[in-house]
Order: structure tokens, then sequence, then C-alpha cells
């Protein structure tokens, strides 16, 4: 599975705002999954990919989540790119 791939599964099972639950397209986070997973690599931590999905997700919905809000779904990322 690609990067990318791995990236818009997780964050699309995390379905910011349930916007996917309420019927926006399923490519509704594309670009979102596309800015993280260029921005990340096997390499950082758990807590860096967690920052870097909150740097995203915060700057395009206007919110000031802490990157903890986003460590599940980072988590998940983790681990499928260490698989």
């Amino acid at each position: 599975m690609t990067k990318y791939a791995i990236v818009k599964k997780h964050v699309d099972e995390m379905d910011y705002y349930s916007l996917l639950l309420n019927g926006a397209p399923d490519d509704e986070f594309d670009s979102e999954s596309w800015e993280i997973s260029g921005k990340i690599s096997s390499d950082q931590t758990k807590e860096e990919i967690a920052g870097i999905i909150a740097d995203v997700f915060n700057r395009t919905f206007s919110d000031k989540n802490a990157l903890e809000c986003f460590m599940d779904c980072a988590k998940k990322i983790y681990a499928d790119l260490h698989c």
C-alpha cells in the first residue's frame, strides 16, 4: 500500500467533523491526505505525525486542536508505515 493510501485510509476513518458520515463525497479529505502523506516519513515518531495531521487540519478548518486529538489516527498511520 502506498503512503498516500495508508494516510487516506486512516484520515477517512477519522472522519473529521463526521463529514463523510453525513454525506460528504468520498474525496472530501483527499487534499489533506495528499498534503499529510507528502510531509510524513517512516522515520518520524507518532507524535510528529500527529503534529503534521494537526497542522493540516487546523489550517484547513481554522481550528486549534492539540496534536493529541490526532494521536489515534497518527498511531494507525505509524503502524501501517512500519509493517
